[in-house]
């Protein structure tokens, strides 16, 4: 298998400068021993000027425009559709390429690769030079309650959520799942296994991703030898309510589809009526006053799409 080539799909909302940035770095990144066929950027119905800042003269440019935001997963799935390679990589638009991301990840794939694997992430550094703790295990129903409880803020290496972070991230492994903010697949695995479930609009979606991959027998892989910088929070941070909304409303869609009924009701349960109370708590002691409201907002959301939310969950 030539294992060279590769596609990347990018889904912009609103996303301003960051989306220029990260296709700048992207061409000028090394891609001496990997071809970059095509960028695609699929854009949710932006209403700011982040594709007028684009060079729509660029070759290998391609801009997707939907006439509405289709959410995460969804748009993701229709970038995939003009992908003829053998790679596609699902990328932040708050994500800046390294000169050699590309050089360093596709020699890490020539020597290692084997047909059993199926995702390649990479190590991912924040503003101020930290590794980012971006790798996860699959969700289960007790790690799921250990986060709507807030155990996890007490003591993250009892209460461990499904979110690796008491792991230092600094060496190459296989793991459950590696952050969809940098997410290399081979495409014929991705299209076997259909893709983006599009129920989820925004978050957890790659979550699934991953658990669907390692129910197939494919592994994904954690490479420190490749590294990128990674914004973190991305355009949603300037919508904390609905940020909220999406993260819980999605946590509870993925408890119905894999887990028992009783353990996802109870879910369901702990996620109405404790979650918000710890998170308040968490908000006063920190004096984050101005959250409290946003997370109240975040929650009459969900309380109104209850039913929806259920039935999305319940559906095969």
């Amino acid at each position: 298998m030539n294992l060279k080539s590769f596609d990347i799909v990018i889904v912009n909302w609103n996303s301003g400068i960051q989306l220029k940035d990260c296709i700048d770095s992207i061409n000028e990144s090394i891609q001496s021993n990997c071809t970059l066929n095509k960028i695609i950027v699929v854009d949710n119905f932006s209403i700011d000027n982040s594709l007028n800042l684009l060079d729509s003269n660029q070759e290998n440019l391609i801009i997707i425009k939907n006439q509405e935001n289709y959410g995460f997963g969804k748009a993701c799935n229709i970038g995939e559709k003009y992908s003829e390679s053998n790679f596609i990589l699902f990328l932040n638009p708050d994500m800046l390429i390294y000169k050699d991301t590309f050089l360093n990840l596709f020699d890490y794939i020539q020597e290692n690769d084997t047909a059993d694997i199926a995702v390649y992430g990479i190590q991912l550094f924040d503003e101020i030079g930290n590794i980012q703790r971006s790798c996860a295990r699959l969700p289960s129903p007790w790690n799921m309650a250990v986060r709507s409880t807030g155990l996890n803020k007490l003591n993250k290496n009892i209460f461990k959520t499904y979110a690796m972070d008491n792991w230092s991230h600094k060496q190459t492994k296989k793991i459950d799942h590696v952050m969809g903010a940098f997410y290399l697949i081979k495409r014929n695995i991705f299209n076997n296994i259909s893709g983006f479930d599009e129920r989820y609009f925004v978050y957890i979606e790659d979550l699934d991703l991953s658990k669907r991959i390692m129910d197939n027998g494919y592994k994904s892989v954690y490479v420190t030898e490749s590294q990128a910088y990674h914004k973190g929070g991305g355009t949603s941070e300037n919508v904390k309510a609905k940020r909220l909304f999406y993260s819980t409303r999605s946590r509870i869609i993925y408890g119905f589809k894999y887990f028992k009924l009783i353990q996802a009701s109870y879910l369901l349960i702990l996620t109405f009526t404790v979650e918000p109370f710890t998170r308040i708590i968490f908000l006063l002691l920190k004096r984050k006053y101005s959250e409290i409201l946003e997370t109240l907002k975040g929650f009459g959301m969900l309380y109104k799409d209850t039913f929806n939310i259920i039935k999305l969950g319940l559906r095969k």
